[in-house]
């Protein structure tokens, strides 16, 4: 591996791995064990398929296992010290939601706010659009905002299985390393690895059955990060590629809550946009393959393997030529029509029924 990291490189990014996964190893069985003496449980109800009280609100040790390593061992980069405090606001954004419950508006006007907070550390999207500096700097806000509120809102709903949101963050993290070695962008492999451990230490208590669940704080602290990563890599030189390229490594989350939003509108259960977005029913992508037939765990990792093999080939478009490029992006939309039948297969029809007959 030295051919690849310069050996003073290496060393940082093996304290930093270690240091996020054995700090969030031991936070996450202490955020265990603290949730449950206060009572911070997830309770289980009929939107839920877990059968009894599970502490929640893992975020914080995640998040604390993700900063800690890279303020202490890694000399401070400007945006990457914004990363940090943006993802410890989303953190907060998020465990007062599970604390005491925020409405979706609140949670929303207070993810912009945040997009300009860190837009001040230089984290925002960088396009191009012949508008002049000013012109340019709005529009680019605007699609900051889009991304971070939607990729935190797209983490959440996905986080509806043991294992799963933590798993699919994984890949996503392991792609972003992947191309940030090749490309010697070494700061940002350095905060893909340190998110790769604390999710790592998240996912060995989360496994099924799951002992703590991440709540919002820890699905809105990896929706933030992700987010925040994938706007300032630079994945290709090539300005389309550079937007297909995160687009597809987390299009997993994406597609899932895209495609209950227009499922549930277009069969009733909800009657409007907003209300689609905010309504909480078990009509994702891992309850739909339970229905299939499959076991949570299997069904978790259908979604894993889909989410691997989707982000291999969106990490491989950045090495090839343009023909080639589209033949990667035409098999990773053939996935998700694919995995459209499977989810209008009539089993699931019968399911949208339900949801409308319960609404």
């Amino acid at each position: 591996m030295d051919q690849f990291i310069p050996s003073e490189w290496l060393w940082h990014y093996l304290f930093v791995f270690l240091g996020a996964l054995a700090s969030s190893l031991f936070l996450t069985w202490l955020s265990i064990r603290i949730m449950r003496k206060f009572n911070v449980m997830d309770i289980p109800d009929q939107r839920k398929i877990h059968e009894k009280p599970i502490p929640r609100m893992a975020g914080i040790g995640m998040y604390i296992s993700f900063a800690l390593p890279l303020l202490l061992l890694v000399p401070s980069d400007y945006a990457e010290r914004g990363i940090i405090i943006g993802a410890g606001i989303a953190l907060a954004i998020g465990a007062f939601d599970d604390i005491r419950g925020v409405s979706a508006v609140v949670k929303l006007v207070s993810l912009f706010l945040l997009t300009i907070l860190i837009w001040r550390f230089g984290v925002i999207a960088s396009f191009n659009f012949g508008l002049g500096r000013h012109g340019n700097e709005i529009v680019n806000l605007v699609l900051t905002m889009l991304w971070l509120t939607g990729l935190c809102s797209a983490i959440n709903a996905l986080d509806h299985m043991d294992g799963l949101a933590g798993g699919v963050s994984v890949i996503a993290a392991m792609s972003y390393l992947a191309v940030s070695i090749q490309s010697q962008q070494w700061i940002w492999g350095l905060v893909s690895i340190s998110l790769i451990g604390s999710l790592l230490g998240f996912l060995f208590f989360n496994r099924h059955p799951a002992k703590i669940f991440m709540g919002d704080s820890g699905s809105f602290f990896l929706g933030f990060s992700l987010a925040s990563i994938g706007i300032m890599g630079g994945w290709s030189s090539n300005p389309i590629k550079s937007v297909i390229i995160p687009i597809a490594v987390l299009s997993i989350p994406i597609f899932d809550l895209c495609y209950v939003i227009i499922a549930r509108r277009l069969n009733g259960t909800t009657k409007s946009l907003r209300e689609s977005i905010v309504y909480c029913g078990k009509d994702h992508i891992g309850h739909r393959l339970m229905d299939m037939g499959f076991c949570q765990v299997n069904s978790v990792r259908i979604v894993w393997l889909t989410s691997l093999t989707v982000a291999i080939s969106a990490v491989t478009i950045r090495y090839t030529d343009r023909y080639e490029s589209f033949l990667f992006l035409v098999q990773i939309i053939m996935i998700y029509v694919i995995l459209m039948i499977f989810m209008r297969a009539p089993g699931q029809k019968n399911r949208d029924d339900g949801n409308k007959q319960h609404k």
